[in-house]
């Protein structure tokens, strides 16, 4: 739940596109050089996607597999202003995509400055054998980091409201 007096819909969800809560986000998920690859907004869709780059460090047996030694992400968010929702999804730039994590962000205003955010989503890893073990490792930093991003996207809401 976000909290704020005025805080509405419309600035939450646009608040997953502006660059200066990006960045107070990416800090906190040690990524780094986000980079825009394509915005598109028709005034009821917008289509963003970045490249971001992981600051921590990938175990040595994987560096050689990985250009430059660090694992970099295309992350594309569709903004469905009407549903007042955000597809997102996520794909390491490695393994030719058998990798991705695909997620809904569903907001809804349960009262004057209160906004839900509902979050579900899937992650598949296309591997024989370990696909399992990768999908559950994904998860637990995804339930590690949740709490962590969600304080950071209050404390932003709550500096920034309009």
């Amino acid at each position: 739940m976000f909290t704020a007096p005025g805080l509405s819909l419309g600035f939450v969800l646009d608040a997953y596109f502006i660059p200066e809560h990006l960045a107070a986000q990416d800090v906190l998920a040690n990524l780094a050089d986000r980079t825009v690859v394509s915005d598109e907004d028709d005034g009821a869709v917008r289509r963003t996607t970045w490249r971001v780059t992981s600051t921590k460090p990938l175990p040595m047996f994987v560096r050689p597999f990985v250009p430059g030694g660090r694992l970099r992400y295309l992350e594309s968010m569709v903004l469905r202003r009407a549903d007042h929702a955000i597809d997102l999804t996520i794909k390491p730039e490695i393994l030719k995509g058998r990798v991705h994590i695909d997620v809904v962000y569903e907001l809804s205003e349960v009262a004057p400055g209160q906004i839900r955010r509902r979050y579900k989503g899937s992650i598949t890893a296309a591997f024989p054998l370990i696909g399992g073990k990768v999908e559950r490792g994904v998860l637990a930093e995804i339930e590690c980091g949740m709490p962590i991003m969600t304080k950071a996207t209050q404390d932003w809401l709550a500096a920034n409201v309009r």
